[in-house]
């Protein structure tokens, strides 16, 4: 009788192991092509706008421009950061508003001064995302940071 369970239990012992294995929908990590950049510390300023502060001549259209200076740091432990890139979403619409390349200002650090356009009547938070690519084309983490208009 121990002859016909261990046959069956061996069976069972590699459906397992072999489910087990099958969990892994990521795949296997390529190590060999370095590491990901780090972006962090992302700076936005101004954070918030009133329309009220705004001066008549930068509004037009019913559309409001505002200055946003983007400031954040960005390495790649085992190379070189190509370029830094950013999206602006308005929340209550969260397709992308202004995309671009902040600019190297030293080794880590990148800076951007951004003239947005926003309506002028509609008070909103945008979402600002930032992330780096390296010279290996692979893509940092997200770092996230908020600016709001206040309509009058």
């Amino acid at each position: 009788m121990t002859l016909s369970l261990r046959p069956l239990l061996l069976a069972a012992a590699l459906l397992l192991v072999g489910s087990l294995a099958g969990c892994d929908q990521g795949g296997a990590v390529d190590r060999s092509r370095g590491q990901a950049p780090l972006v962090s510390g992302l700076v936005l300023r101004p954070d918030s706008v009133n329309a009220a502060s705004i001066p008549a001549q930068q509004v037009q259209d019913s559309l409001a421009q505002v200055v946003l200076r983007l400031r954040v740091r960005a390495i790649d432990p085992d190379g070189v950061v190509e370029r830094v890139q950013f999206t602006v979403e308005p929340a209550s619409n969260p397709r992308s508003t202004a995309t671009g390349t902040l600019q190297r200002e030293s080794d880590s650090l990148f800076v951007r001064e951004l003239g947005l356009r926003v309506p002028v009547f509609l008070t909103e938070v945008y979402t600002v995302r930032v992330f780096a690519v390296d010279d290996d084309s692979l893509a940092s983490n997200q770092t996230l940071g908020q600016f709001q208009f206040v309509s009058e």
